[in-house]
């Protein structure tokens, strides 16, 4: 019996030197030194426009180069101009285009419509893609007043990141 219990005891001696060798074995630390740049971003901007009178319209863009300030001197009821433009994606994601938004219209008077919207919206472009449209300002021929009339307005581009 004793050489029993001796032989257990080294079996078990052995197994728990195997067992600490392995642990140590498998349980050691890797380092990976270095940096990893992540940057992505996605941005869909205004990044050409072209007016049908530029005597009668004024176009501003903002500094992000996301929403066009519009003003438009009509000079009588039926009078239009037409702003022609080109949006793209400059980021590195791919971002759908929501809607193209008009945004202060300050008349009545007035009718500002966005050609091409539906091809526009739900647009999925990737990075560099460009998709084109045009803001046409009408002067309603209904309007009671005669008298020559500006109207100011801004066009934003609502988007999101695609996915």
């Amino acid at each position: 019996m004793r050489r029993n219990n001796k032989l257990f005891i080294i079996g078990l001696l052995a197994s728990v030197l195997i067992l600490s060798g392995a642990y140590a074995l498998f349980a050691t630390t890797l380092n990976i030194g270095g940096t990893a740049g992540g940057a992505t971003e996605f941005k869909i901007e205004f990044t050409d426009y072209d007016v049908s009178d530029s005597e009668i319209v004024e176009v501003d863009l903002n500094s992000a180069n996301t929403t066009m300030n519009i003003t438009a001197d009509l000079v009588y009821p039926g009078h239009s101009a037409t702003i022609n433009f080109t949006i793209k994606n400059t980021g590195r994601l791919n971002a759908r285009v929501n809607d193209i938004v008009i945004n202060e219209n300050s008349t009545d008077d007035f009718n500002i419509s966005v050609v091409g919207l539906e091809d526009i919206k739900d647009t999925i472009l990737s990075p560099n893609d460009t998709t084109e449209g045009s803001i046409v300002v009408t002067w309603n021929t209904a309007s009671t007043n005669q008298t020559p009339e500006s109207v100011n307005f801004s066009v934003t581009i609502d988007y999101v990141q695609a996915t």
